[in-house]
């Protein structure tokens, strides 16, 4: 049993962390402009405020959609995550390739998928290709999170959460557990495998209608 007031935390912890580098260089930026004693601001610090301003933007929205977005209720589509992963992947090293087509799904549904598409970024140490796609499976579908690139890694501790079987909660753990926590909540069956320089991701449920 996972205590609310420590999930909050990890959460709070996992956001604050990925905020760190983006307003680092916004504050980077930023000293550069006032060293200048008035004077036009330096390229360079402008091309820092302007990184760290569309970094911090991304995973806000990311964030907002993928955890805040948690409660979320009632029926949507895949492709309602399709913008805001568009918008983090523009500021993350690995491209990511939208191969999928219209799927029909709870909403709960569509966080899922998106938080797997975070967990496969950070399979890809130096970076690669996640590609996201979906084929029919039994009465319903299933949609397909494939990361590929040089020492593509799915971390044991990364596979036993979306399991559910994270054991000792920790700031490494808290994505793919939240993971997990929406797809008992949108009834998603996970699944993750991992082959030479790539890590799949397969979420499955009767509710997802190709």
């Amino acid at each position: 049993m996972i205590e609310n007031t420590k999930l909050t935390a990890l959460v709070a912890s996992r956001i604050c962390h990925d905020m760190v580098e983006p307003m680092s260089a916004i504050i980077q930026g930023l000293e550069m402009i006032k060293s200048e004693g008035g004077k036009p601001p330096d390229p360079d610090a402008l091309s820092l405020l302007d990184n760290g301003v569309g970094k911090a933007w991304a995973k806000l929205e990311f964030f907002r959609f993928a955890m805040a977005g948690a409660m979320a209720e009632g029926d949507s589509e895949l492709e309602e995550g399709h913008a805001v992963a568009e918008k983090l992947y523009s500021v993350l090293k690995p491209e990511l390739k939208w191969n999928a087509p219209p799927v029909a799904m709870p909403r709960p549904a569509v966080r899922v998928i998106v938080n797997l598409l975070l967990i496969a970024n950070e399979c890809l140490p130096r970076g690669g290709t996640v590609e996201i796609t979906a084929e029919k499976h039994g009465d319903g579908g299933e949609v397909i999170v494939t990361a590929k690139g040089p020492r593509a890694k799915l971390k044991d501790t990364t596979a036993a959460a979306l399991k559910g079987d994270a054991g000792e909660l920790s700031g490494h753990t808290i994505q793919p557990t939240l993971t997990s926590l929406l797809a008992k909540q949108g009834g998603v069956e996970l699944s993750a495998h991992q082959s030479e320089e790539q890590v799949q991701f397969i979420a499955r449920s009767a509710a997802f209608k190709l």
